[in-house]
């Protein structure tokens, strides 16, 4: 069969309707983002310090040997650290931090340095397995000449102590989870605009690279079954699909590179972000850096099939291990943003949550990625057929996306469903919490896609054959695409805000 150039109207209008998707979306993120800032408090980060020793506020008559901080999940010992500061601002020497021996919830950290009578304040940073940082502080008072001090006490606090008591209780609870009170200095954490940005570029690389290969090894090898004359083809469009693919992996590649350095940041500020000493056993000490580096080499693996698979024009054997090498970098790709997220942080259903987690990444990227490659790898090629073929071969490409479509829309919602109640826990959680607002809203926008999508399988597709039928699929796809990204954007910020069962842990 004959493949020829891309026909002149589609050529002619594809920088314009670039042009519109892309206002399409900056518009969508813009009205997202104004929306979801309407929603308080999202800013409130995962773990919460649930007591501690000294307590907050606590006026002591005997010298503090040690600190411990309970909190109300597992703390990661590379994301944790503790500082001592006494009235001048001047740090106490202290020892590593440990878990405790009955209790890895609770960090120790022996106090070593010289400690006389006077205010103290603790200042705290921490973070679970799935990396977001959590920063705080509290004070509290050695009384002068308690047991253990120097014979010249420190000068009191400028303030009563029982002033300072009744301070230190009020503010205790908003002080935990201050993001600006950390031992950094600087307020960057996984709810920060910029990181959000970040997980949702990782999200829409994401969405291409499963949609590329979805679009390969499940649309085109059924349309292949069906019409295997169609062959020559099928091959430029999966060539297309490989390019996209290759080019959404050079993408994310680069976007894992900026996540590393944003957590960094988060971790240690801009001053130690590239301090190897300080990288190295974030990434090999926690659950976040395995994570990573099974991402890192997952795209990479994927990056290399997609290279293989584009540039092999006359190697079946090649193309065919060019795209299993994609598809196993692919699979494993989408279960690692589970290792960094709530998935990982519900220790009563960890496993079950990835596994989860990962299949409903791979139902988005299923559905609304193959679709991205029905727009962009397989309609060019089917417009550049002779003028009496278009309808019918246009008409066989979405025949043969709707299967692809429907049972990857099904996982999404069914592990959608599995997850809304592992995090939300209770039906009103979902309007009572912050999670469970922006949950509701990711439903209500997905649901969007949704209803676009039902149009175009029940009154768009089967008026394909017809001369405005490629425009009309084209314009109600695109409508799809961008609603979402705005459900990816929702998603990005979904993921840095607290679950409703971590408000009650």
């Amino acid at each position: 069969m004959r493949v020829s150039p891309v026909a002149t109207p589609l050529t002619s209008s594809r920088y314009g309707t670039r042009l519109s998707v892309a206002r399409r979306v900056g518009a969508s993120i813009l009205f997202t983002m104004l929306l979801i800032g309407g929603i308080p408090s999202i800013a409130d980060a995962h773990g919460k310090l649930k007591r501690s020793e000294p307590a907050a506020g606590a006026h002591l008559g005997a010298v503090p040997r040690e600190l411990r901080l309970e909190f109300n999940e597992v703390p990661e010992l590379a994301f944790t650290t503790v500082q001592l500061l006494d009235a001048s601002g001047q740090p106490v020497d202290l020892g590593p931090v440990s878990y405790a021996a009955d209790s890895t919830r609770v960090i120790v950290v022996v106090v070593r340095g010289r400690v006389t009578g006077g205010a103290y304040m603790v200042v705290w940073q921490m973070a679970g397995a799935d990396g977001h940082p959590v920063r705080g502080r509290y004070r509290f008072v050695v009384a002068p000449g308690a047991s253990g001090t120097d014979a010249v006490a420190m000068p009191a606090p400028a303030s009563a102590p029982g002033a300072l008591a009744a301070h230190d209780s009020a503010t205790m609870a908003a002080e935990h989870q201050d993001p600006v009170a950390m031992p950094t200095g600087n307020g960057f954490g996984a709810e920060s605009p910029v990181y959000v940005l970040i997980r949702w570029a990782l999200f829409a690389g994401l969405l291409l690279v499963i949609g590329a290969v979805a679009f390969r090894q499940l649309v085109l090898r059924f349309l292949r079954s069906k019409r295997p004359q169609d062959a020559p083809m099928l091959d430029t469009a999966s060539r297309q699909a490989a390019r996209i693919g290759h080019r959404a992996a050079q993408a994310v590649l680069a976007v894992v590179v900026l996540r590393l350095l944003a957590q960094s940041v988060a971790m240690h500020g801009a001053r130690g972000a590239l301090d190897l000493g300080l990288i190295g056993p974030m990434l090999v000490r926690t659950t976040w850096g395995y994570g990573w580096l099974l991402q890192l080499f997952a795209i990479v693996v994927a990056g290399v099939g997609f290279h293989r698979a584009r540039a092999s024009e006359t190697s079946t054997v090649d193309t065919r291990r060019g795209w299993a090498f994609a598809t196993a970098g692919v699979l494993v790709l989408a279960f690692t943003p589970g290792l960094s997220g709530h998935a990982v942080a519900a220790p009563q259903a960890f496993p079950l949550g990835v596994v989860a987690d990962g299949l409903h990444i791979l139902g988005a990227g299923g559905w609304l990625g193959s679709l991205t490659m029905v727009l962009f790898a397989g309609m060019p090629v089917v417009l550049a057929l002779p003028d009496d073929e278009r309808g019918a071969r246009l008409a066989d490409l979405f025949n043969a996306f709707s299967p692809t479509a429907l049972m990857c829309a099904g996982m999404l919602a069914t592990t959608g469903v599995f997850a809304a109640w592992l995090h939300v826990g209770s039906v009103p959680g979902l309007w009572r919490t912050d999670y469970g607002r922006i949950l509701l809203l990711k439903v209500g926008v997905l649901s969007v896609v949704a209803a676009t999508g039902a149009y175009n399988w029940l009154r768009v597709k089967p008026a394909l054959q017809q001369v405005h039928g490629a425009s009309r699929i084209r314009r109600s796809a695109t409508v799809e695409l961008v609603v979402a990204v705005v459900v990816l954007l929702i998603t990005a910020v979904l993921v840095a805000t607290p679950t409703a069962m971590d408000a009650v842990q």
